[in-house]
């Protein structure tokens, strides 16, 4: 029996629909069994863990390698008490239903966030694990070239400061990646939102330092090369309670096995952020993620938005207004006057030091994340 024109095409687009989805399994399948080859070699991803342990205060410290202690991660957060996916582990394969079933029906009750790639709701797998579903919009070939960027990111990049993919979904036509659920919102929100209570100094000078250490490892020290963010802001740092930050969004992150030799690319990411060499040529290395940090320190020390249009002429662009500041090291005129002068006066001035440092407009005058985080640490003046 012939079908007519409608059913025609609609009979064409599943099949073409199916296809895709299938090559684009197949696409995974590759990735995973890619990456499950540096997962056998424990003592790559262990080294950097050790090395981070020794130097960190976080709750994720207290997992230790050595054989005498229990199996099992401490929880992620010493308020939640929910429980923290354990490291080293491949992301997972899961299907629509189960991801389904752990949302609610992806609920409105269960639901966080919007974004221009979709939505992301709150879940609980059977085990009482806590997960981050994001849903991305239909699928396209952008869309589907952020969602392999960010599950081949993020299957060799696991660290205390960047948040886990604990899985991902492709099932018919619909792209979801499941991360490990942080519980306190992200940073924009606690410096812009609708929390009352300011942030405290402590709480800002523990976020610059750990967001440094996810970068730092991110640049330098994950064991497949350099990864250059590309979308370093407020809203991409999460925070667990305990002020614990971790580093988000990978959607257009980009691998850099040479981080100093810059590859020509689409500008995108977000006005405010953006290195001034990136914008004007397309050239990325891991300098434009270093500046984009800087202007997120800024944001720590000042309080104010990266591009603000409600302030005066002259201060709408927060780079531009505290850069004379800085040169000047005017520390009272940039510090954000909700702190009350409650702040220890030496971490300001290392935090805003830092950041001129970071938004040098001269690529190569920047400092590397290491150099960032020793300075935040307090082991290196200048």
């Amino acid at each position: 029996m012939l079908s007519t024109d409608g059913e025609f095409s609609k009979h064409k687009e599943d099949g073409l629909r199916r296809f895709n989805d299938n090559a684009f399994v197949l696409s995974c399948e590759a990735l995973l069994q890619k990456f499950s080859k540096l997962d056998q070699e424990p003592c790559i991803g262990a080294l950097n863990y050790k090395i981070d342990l020794n130097k960190s205060k976080s709750v994720r410290e207290a997992v230790s390698l050595a054989k005498s202690v229990p199996p099992g991660p401490p929880p992620l957060c010493s308020i939640c008490q929910h429980k923290a996916p354990v490291f080293g582990n491949p992301p997972r394969w899961f299907t629509f239903a189960e991801l389904e079933l752990a949302t609610g029906g992806f609920s409105q009750a269960n639901f966080l966030a919007e974004g221009g790639y979709g939505s992301v709701h709150r879940g609980v797998l059977p085990d009482g694990g806590l997960i981050a579903v994001k849903q991305h919009k239909l699928a396209s070939s952008q869309g589907d070239q952020e969602f392999c960027s960010e599950v081949e990111v993020l299957s060799c990049a696991q660290h205390r400061n960047v948040v886990m993919l604990i899985g991902f979904c492709v099932d018919d036509g619909r792209r979801l990646l499941v991360y490990e659920y942080i519980c306190n919102g992200s940073l924009d929100s606690h410096l812009y939102g609708q929390i009352q209570d300011p942030l405290k100094w402590s709480a800002r000078q523990k976020i610059a330092v750990g967001a440094a250490r996810g970068l730092r490892y991110l640049h330098e020290e994950c064991r497949v090369g350099c990864i250059v963010h590309r979308d370093m802001r407020p809203n991409n740092i999460l925070l667990t309670h305990d002020f614990e930050p971790l580093v988000g969004d990978f959607g257009l992150a980009r691998w850099q096995p040479d981080g100093d030799m810059g590859v020509e690319t689409r500008v995108i990411g977000t006005f405010g952020y953006l290195a001034p060499e990136y914008v004007q040529s397309g050239q990325i290395t891991e300098k434009a993620d270093v500046y984009s940090f800087g202007v997120v320190l800024l944001e720590l020390v000042t309080g104010r938005k990266a591009v603000d249009i409600n302030r005066p002429r002259g201060q709408q662009c927060l780079t531009e207004w505290a850069r004379p500041l800085l040169e000047k090291r005017a520390i009272y005129e940039l510090v954000d006057p909700c702190l009350r002068n409650c702040y220890i006066e030496q971490e300001v001035e290392g935090m805003l030091q830092c950041s001129l440092f970071c938004i040098q407009r001269d690529p190569h005058s920047r400092l590397r994340m290491s150099q960032v985080l020793r300075m935040l640490e307090g082991d290196v003046i200048m």
